[in-house]
């Protein structure tokens, strides 16, 4: 990883074509790392590729943060 990667605010595309591996469509890439993450959606580049903030992926995958998962199974109907 350069220097440069580290000073953007986004992931690139090549991390996150490394996270995604072998997911090479960007919707597909898209949804994979909306249920890693725990999201519903990801905003998208013109190009389709998903704008993950580095915050936000280093809070999920490393579990810090204020992030909650939601609490157990809700029996009622």
């Amino acid at each position: 990883m350069t220097a440069e990667a580290l000073a953007t605010p986004f992931l690139t595309a090549a991390e996150i074509d490394e996270l995604c591996a072998p997911l090479t469509q960007r919707y597909a890439q898209t949804r994979h790392l909306c249920a890693l993450l725990g999201v519903d959606s990801l905003p998208r580049r013109p190009d389709g590729l998903p704008l993950v903030g580095r915050r936000l992926i280093e809070e999920r995958l490393n579990k810090t943060g204020t992030y909650k998962a939601p609490a157990g199974f809700n029996w009622s109907k």
